[in-house]
């Protein structure tokens, strides 16, 4: 009952303290483990969760960080079926998956403390560490959630196997002590009854002879005056029968009960131990056999010659079917682990430890022999014993031999999936992420990461200090013997030492491990054992300090916090029986004082929990520990919100706490261009290009940047032409990588179709394809691009090909999404849930596919003979996109050109009623309706023209002409001077406006001379300017 209730109420407050995580967004590395992995994406292959990395990166690739976690990508997966891109499901699921690693803890320390409330500080401890907000709080950190949950599971169900194969072997024990106890009472029963019989038939002649004496005295006394001889007769037999046989009567009684008392005996024991196996046993066949001697000396026999078989293997062989189910659950488990991330590869040796613990604990092979055994049995106690050791030794031996096995197993198989097919590659990392991997000084190196564990435990004892980022310079190495942090150093690994080293010597004197030394035990297991791959003791890894990895050794620092708490309360506690007041004030100071800090650590925890909740505020809370990626990464969220002052200024404070950062370096180059400094982005894009070789983004953007400037076309074809030709390997995210490559191919090859070389563009087009482009829009462009390059060389059935080819690309993957949506909808009417989101993936496929069919459409309206599959494609565009104006502006142009300007125009106006701020679509919507003589309907649509651009002469001049129509010369002349203001010498204003000049003057005088006529060629231009085109 108890460990139901703080059980629930330890997941209550940790699900309640985290709850503030479910409005956090995606933030740090979960973009590119969620947003930009397409192992999430319904179009990639289920068995690439086993075939790619943590981040969507082939495993053999050289730039894979080798992080193999398919089971959280797989929990990624169906976040993404579930809801598609919204953070609040990912994060409620990391809430969850903490609640029940709780709810686990609380059931592992139940037996290992004594204490209650000492089990309460524990697992609420536990619950509300600060350590634990990056675990939780981030999405990625879910691997480290359900590593440490799968490794908990496996040690409940493996201490479950240990009590039901103790269980096991006490039956077996007890059953087998009965069994031989059984055999030695019958035969020392069988040795009896014929001494027995023996005694009897020997004392069954004399006693006749008494009866017949005491038969005779009987009839002598009841008539004394019978006989003279009688008195005498019957002193004398009196006195013969007392002094001759006293003995043999008292023999033959002493023997009859001693008999009877055995048989008793006998009985009772078989009674207790049918009771004792639940077994009532009927199967023996009781004699009664009447003796030769008389009914009183007649008693009961035990005869077992036909015992039948019992059923005492039952119990046995389910205790056997129940280790094995367990044993099987733990060993499931720890595999299970190791799926979630590296550090559940510590599953097995922890259950390793526990067997042992089990093994050598104190009592363990102690147990009473029953109190009716014999005195033959008891001198063979020690033999029993020594059996009983040498069983429980070969379990444990053979249990830890299996454990050995499968732990093997798995390390060969992370060996394996580390390096392919070479088991000796470890992954790589850049120096900026763990920079004392890379010193050149031995006592550097060792001095810094003999310092690391002791500030990892210091983390776990006050977090006040937190940052999402613990790498570069955030933690200055050691570099001599007189630095101060050494000492922190000393007294860890010494306190370590002395807690180790008397363990062991509480384990030589009292010959075991009881009951607190186990606790210290498993303490310290789950303190260093886990962390032991991520302390840079063994291999480098890529940080310095990671919170996230401190998730499963914090259950080591509670249960270590726990044995402390013991240990002070048996120190403490009177010798007297029950608590005294001393007891109590001293455990009312404990849980005062311990539950102050659970009351700070849940403060902070709620704390850091809002810094995880948006990018902006987690890099602002990491400044003063890493201010140079905090700054880095601010920089780059306050640009993508158009604060280009304030980015550009976190920006130079990031560069000036770290020169080298060419990311850094590369997105203000980004910035400083979107502003029109392009010299200052030429310099901050070679600054990036000099210290990171290999960012392929930089030469692309640096050549695109050149490419735009006169006179520097043969330096952007150089830079184009270097980022397609750099080795991947090494680079941080091989994906960005061939994506920029891909799009340097196709940037050079549009400034080759430029220059008049549309093979050599061609070729470029079909290297672009040979390096497999992934993403969507990238494919759609590689393929348009080469299809315009045959359509510029006249290979009109290439051309047709490559634009279908397109087609048929954006129909596959949205047929792909539409088959997820409904397979979601439907799950969701099953749930009786509503899916909102998860439409965004399937309303950007459905834009490329209309972006697709607008691009084939206008390649087939060049064609005449081909306008019906043309149109045909603008309606099917139309009926995929009916409120994007880009569809109706196109389909009004491809009708415009067909000479069906009426129907182009109401095609025109659904455009500029979708897009009323949109120029194009206004202006156009009024040129063609002037056209079909609506002039009522263009002179609203020039009026609006007017207002979106009142800079632009192309308006006036064309509302002037339209007024000039409508005879509304006074206006017309009006806008006609507007139109001069902004180009004074415009001919077709300056012909427009004499004409009406003529226009009037004619009418002035036809007014005076009636007879005279209009000039009919006084009507105004019609200017070419008048309709202008998109391109989709």
């Amino acid at each position: 009952m108890e460990t139901n209730i703080s059980g629930f109420v330890c997941c209550l407050v940790a699900a309640l303290l985290f709850a503030n995580t479910w409005k956090g967004d995606f933030v740090y590395d979960d973009s590119r483990a969620i947003v930009s992995n397409e192992d999430l994406r319904p179009s990639s292959s289920w068995m690439d969760l086993w075939r790619h990395d943590f981040w969507g990166t082939r495993l053999e690739h050289a730039g894979s960080h080798q992080s193999w976690r398919p089971l959280c990508v797989l929990s990624f997966r169906l976040n993404y079926f579930w809801s598609g891109l919204n953070p609040k499901s990912y994060h409620v699921v990391n809430v969850i998956l903490h609640s029940l690693v709780t709810l686990c803890l609380t059931l592992l320390v139940q037996p290992i403390i004594r204490r209650r409330w000492i089990r309460w500080i524990v697992s609420l401890a536990f619950a509300v560490h600060p350590i634990h907000c990056e675990a939780v709080a981030s999405i990625v950190g879910r691997a480290e959630l359900g590593a440490a949950l799968h490794t908990l599971v496996a040690l409940l169900a493996y201490r479950a196997h240990l009590k039901a194969r103790g269980r096991r072997r006490s039956r077996y024990q007890a059953n087998k002590e009965a069994t031989s106890n059984t055999k030695e009472d019958r035969r020392q029963e069988e040795e009896e009854e014929e001494k027995g019989d023996e005694e009897r038939q020997r004392i069954g002649k004399k006693r006749k002879r008494i009866e017949s004496l005491m038969e005779s005295t009987t009839r002598a006394h009841r008539n004394p005056f019978e006989n003279r001889q009688s008195l005498l007769s019957l002193f004398i037999r009196r006195v013969t029968i007392c002094c001759c046989w006293s003995h043999p009567l008292k023999k033959i009684q002493y023997r009859v009960t001693s008999l009877t008392s055995a048989s008793n005996n006998l009985h009772k024991r078989d009674q207790q131990q049918q009771r004792r196996h639940h077994q009532p046993d009927d199967q023996h066949d009781h004699h009664h056999q009447q003796k030769e001697d008389g009914d009183e000396f007649a008693r009961k026999r035990w005869r077992s010659n036909d015992k039948k078989k019992t059923k005492k293997d039952e119990p046995l062989k389910k205790g056997f079917g129940c280790c094995c189910v367990y044993l099987w659950t733990s060993l499931t488990a720890a595999a299970l682990a190791i799926l979630w991330k590296e550090t559940g590869m510590v599953a097995i040796p922890l259950c390793a430890v526990m067997e042992l613990t089990q093994h050598f604990q104190v009592g363990s092979t102690r147990r009473q022999l029953p109190s009716n055994r014999q005195s033959s049995d008891r001198s063979n106690r020690h033999l029993v014993q020594q059996e009983r050791c040498e069983n429980k030794k070969t379990m444990a031996y053979g249990n830890l031999t299996l454990l050995g096995a499968v732990w093997a197993g798995q390390l060969g198989l992370r060996m394996y999936m580390l390096g392919g097919e070479s088991t000796t590659a470890l992954p790589w990392f850049a120096a900026a992420d763990n920079p004392v991997s890379r010193d050149a000084s031995l006592l550097t190196r060792t001095l810094t990461f003999l310092h690391l564990p002791a500030f990892n435990f210091g983390l776990l004892l006050w977090p006040a200090w937190l940052s999402f980022d613990w790498s570069m310079d955030s933690i200055s190495p050691v570099t001599r013997f007189n630095d101060p942090r050494n000492v922190a150093t000393f007294f860890f690994y010494a306190g370590l030492a002395a807690l180790l080293t008397k363990t062991l010597n509480q384990f030589k004197e009292r010959g075991g491990c009881r009951k607190h030394s186990k606790l210290i035990v498993t303490a310290l297991s789950f303190l260093v054992l886990p962390f032991l791959p991520a302390s840079n003791l063994f291999f480098y890894v890529g940080f310095v300090v990671a919170e996230r990895v401190l998730y499963m050794p914090s259950i080591g620092f509670c249960l270590l916090l726990g044995a402390g708490l013991e240990k002070t309360m048996d120190l403490t506690q009177s010798k007297k029986c029950g608590p005294t007041k001393r007891d109590k004030f001293i455990r009312l100071m404990l849980t005062t004082c311990f539950g102050a800090t659970l009351i700070l650590w849940s403060v902070r925890t709620f704390q850091r929990n809002g810094d995880w909740s948006s990018e902006e505020q987690l890099y602002r809370s990491g400044i003063p520990i890493n201010p140079a990626k905090a700054y880095g990464n601010l920089a780059a969220i306050l640009a993508r919100e158009h604060r280009q002052a304030e980015a550009e200024h976190a920006y130079r404070q990031a560069l000036a706490h770290r020169p080298n950062m060419a990311e850094t370096h590369f997105n203000l180059a980004i910035l400083l261009q979107s502003q029109g400094r392009h010299q200052e982005a030429s310099s901050s894009y070679l600054q990036s290009i000099h210290y990171r070789p290999n960012l392929a983004a930089a030469y692309l953007n640096l050549g695109l940047l050149l490419s735009k400037q006169q006179g520097q076309h043969e330096q952007a074809v150089h830079w184009l032409s270097a980022c397609s030709q750099l080795d991947g390997s090494g680079v941080r995210d091989p994906q960005a990588h061939r994506h920029s490559q891909i799009q340097a191919l196709v940037s050079w090859g549009q400034l080759e179709l430029a220059r008049g070389h549309p093979e050599t563009s061609i070729q470029l087009y079909k290297q672009a394809i040979r390096r497999t482009p992934t993403n969507l829009q990238q494919v759609q462009l590689v393929y348009h691009s080469l299809a315009e390059a045959y359509q510029s060389v006249g290979n009109y059935p290439e051309s047709e090909r490559w634009f279908k080819a397109a087609v048929d690309q954006v129909q596959e993957s949205n047929s792909r999404q539409q088959q997820q949506a409904n397979t979601r909808q439907q799950y969701n009417k099953r749930t009786m849930k509503t899916a909102s989101s998860g439409s965004d993936g399937l309303q950007t496929s459905r834009s490329d596919q209309v972006a697709a069919h607008l691009t084939y459409a206008r390649f087939l309206a060049k064609n005449a003979s081909r306008h019906d599959e043309a149109e045909q494609l603008f309606r099917q565009a139309q009926l995929m996109a009916p409120t994007d104006p880009a569809v109706y502006m196109l389909t009004g142009q491809f009708l415009l050109e067909a000479s069906r300007p009426r129907e182009a125009a109401e095609f025109f106006v659904r455009a500029a009623h979708l897009a009323p701020a949109d120029f194009e679509a206004v202006f156009n919507a009024a040129t063609t309706l002037r056209e079909v003589k609506e002039l009522d309907r263009a002179e609203l649509f020039y009026r609006k023209a007017v207002q979106l651009r009142p800079d632009d002469v192309t308006v006036y001049r064309n509302l002037g002409a339209l007024l000039h129509v409508k005879g509304q010369w006074r206006e017309a002349e009006d806008n006609y001077q507007l139109a001069l203001r902004l180009v004074p010498n415009d001919r077709v204003t300056l012909t427009n406006l004499n004409r009406l000049h003529q226009l009037v003057a004619a009418r002035s005088k036809s007014q005076q001379q009636p007879n005279v006529g209009v000039n009919n060629n006084s009507s105004p231009l019609t200017p070419q300017q008048a309709t202008a085109t998109t391109e989709s």
